[in-house]
């Protein structure tokens, strides 16, 4: 194989290219949510009230139902189960899985923090209009 002095000159370019450092990258948080709006506040202190009541009575929570979402890309998928009188709260991949709520964006809890952590931060989305920013009881277990 030939090697030409143009070819010389391209590889040795792309040699003290790449020795170069990659230029730093300013670190970009995540956009905070804007403040709740009353709606979502009247929205947050219903939900902690009906899944109280759930909790204490599980046949006050209404016809269950079950989706599966599959992903392409990485080939995988969920199970999502939904209540009928629990509007916005979801169990994803069943009871080892977690638990979300529409009106806490971004925030997932086990089961056993449903009590502990996801009905107070409902109340005090509810009662003060804050939002949670940080896990509360790092693990705590109560049913």
């Amino acid at each position: 194989m030939l090697t030409t002095a143009p070819a010389c000159r391209n590889w040795k370019a792309f040699e003290e290219q790449r020795a170069k450092p990659a230029p730093k990258m300013a670190a970009r948080g995540q956009t905070p949510l804007p403040p709740p709006t009353d709606d979502e506040r009247r929205i947050a202190g219903e939900a902690a009230r009906a899944l109280r009541a759930a909790i204490a009575d599980p046949s006050t929570r209404g016809a269950e139902s079950t989706a599966h979402i599959d992903f392409a890309r990485p080939r995988r998928g969920e199970w999502c189960t939904m209540w009928a009188n629990l509007p916005g709260f979801v169990r994803v991949n069943g009871y080892g899985g977690h638990y979300s709520h529409a009106c806490l964006p971004g925030w997932t809890y086990k089961r056993a923090e449903i009590v502990a952590e996801m009905i107070p931060d409902l109340e005090a989305l509810a009662e003060r209009g804050v939002r949670p920013t940080e896990a509360t009881n790092q693990g705590a277990v109560s049913r």
